[in-house]
């Protein structure tokens, strides 16, 4: 137990560091959850509450303003692909002011099995599992692209097309040639879904769970993201949430600013 504990720190310092963040901690808990499946979800759903004359701007500043932006997570991770599932401790990075980021994950055993880092649309895998060696570069470009899908880009931009449905909220945008969906619902008013679609079909399916607040911010300790595209699921449960705090307040432009910093500009959607 003490050697994966150690080993496991070591490995989430020496990829994190590389990529300029904040190392975590070494005084990690080794803890693991093992699912059987992903026919049930293992998270709490969000209840449903009536989002009828609700205001679509209202709703995303809301959100925006509560969730947490620049951060580290030690987190459950299940990989499941080709009818294999590997179960282990993922050390995640997110900075979204550079827009990098870095995954490492371990099995139970402290054998790292993969680990991706990047900055905006470059990726490189510096582990991959032995099955998906062959596929080395479609591995590390399909996980990178994944982890931008779930921790980057949480509010739809401004002039985002806006759907009200009873008990949710759809924002639909246009981006890099596919189809985002962003749906909000919940008593809360939370991002609970992305939806990724090119044409008719659908990409990739992020959905978010039991949101909890650490520091006066909102992080989801539960997500499901299932790549369709590729075929795989990787189902995500934190245990801990590393905070990072800017050491000075961003600065605003004239398009706005993604943070809680008090120069935010207005938005406004489009209702279909």
């Amino acid at each position: 137990m003490r050697k994966f504990k150690q080993k496991a720190a070591k490995s989430a310092k020496e990829v994190l560091s590389e990529c300029s963040l904040r190392p975590l901690r070494s005084s990690v808990g080794f803890l693991f959850l093992l699912l059987a499946g992903c026919a049930t979800v293992p998270f709490e759903v969000e209840p449903k509450a009536d989002f009828q004359g609700l205001e679509p701007t209202a709703v995303v500043e809301d959100f925006d303003a509560a969730v947490g932006r620049k951060f580290e997570l030690l987190e459950s991770v299940v990989f499941k692909f080709f009818g294999k599932e590997i179960t282990g401790l993922g050390a995640l990075a997110i900075n979204p002011e550079n827009t990098s980021y870095a995954l490492t994950c371990m099995t139970p055993t402290g054998i790292t099995v993969f680990g991706v880092r990047g900055t905006g649309d470059t990726v490189e895998a510096l582990f991959v599992p032995p099955p998906m060696e062959k596929h080395r570069d479609h591995f590390a470009e399909a996980i990178g692209l994944d982890l931008r899908r779930i921790y980057l880009g949480w509010t739809p931009p401004p002039g985002a097309k806006v759907k009200h449905k009873k008990n949710r909220m759809v924002f639909t945008e246009k981006r890099d040639g596919e189809t985002v969906e962003y749906t909000f619902s919940g008593p809360r008013k939370l991002l609970t879904e992305k939806r990724f679609s090119k044409g008719w079909k659908t990409r990739c399916i992020v959905r978010y769970f039991e949101y909890e607040e650490f520091d006066g911010r909102l992080y989801p300790m539960g997500i499901i993201l299932h790549n369709k595209q590729f075929h795989y699921r990787m189902i995500l449960r934190v245990k801990e949430v590393y905070l990072e705090r800017a050491e000075k307040p961003c600065a605003a432009s004239e398009t706005g600013c993604s943070h809680n910093c008090g120069n935010s500009a207005s938005v406004s959607f489009h209702e279909e």
